[in-house]
């Protein structure tokens, strides 16, 4: 699986399925400016050694807004990975994928329709408590700021 960035305006993806022997690329919100240069990456990965392999374009699930691209990739790799069955990605469930894909990243747990954990809770597993300032005030003015990589 290969995320790709273009310009630090949208993402798409690869995903190379070994057992199938293919080559898939994506650009959910399907235009040509972004899906030609994920297929020529597809095609170059093929090229460099994956030579059986057939390279496809894939165009499920296209996204309905100019932001979420990040978001509808992300659930594309959970997906391919064989986490999850595909979970419906329409403009109104966006938001609650928001937050399954925030807690995913923040648990390594899926939450299920109902919205609890799909793995069991670990009750050996160690907890640490989250430190608390000694003045009960933050210290976010001491963090220095994230500066745009060059």
């Amino acid at each position: 699986m290969l995320p790709l960035n273009f310009g630090n305006a949208h993402w798409c993806c690869v995903v190379v399925r070994v057992k199938a022997k293919r080559i898939f690329y994506y650009d959910l919100l399907n235009q040509s400016a972004y899906l030609q240069p994920t297929g020529d990456i597809a095609k170059h990965i093929k090229i460099r050694g994956l030579h059986d392999y057939d390279v496809l374009p894939q165009n499920n699930p296209i996204q309905f807004d100019a932001f979420s691209c990040g978001v509808y990739v992300c659930w594309n790799f959970i997906r391919q990975a064989g986490a999850v069955t595909p979970v419906d990605m329409s403009v109104n469930s966006l938001p609650r994928r928001r937050f399954e894909l925030f807690y995913y990243l923040l648990t390594g747990r899926l939450l299920t329709k109902d919205g609890s954990a799909t793995a069991a809770d670990d009750d050996d597993e160690e907890t640490i408590p989250v430190p608390q300032d000694e003045d009960g005030e933050g210290d976010e003015d001491d963090v220095p700021q994230t500066q745009i990589a060059q």
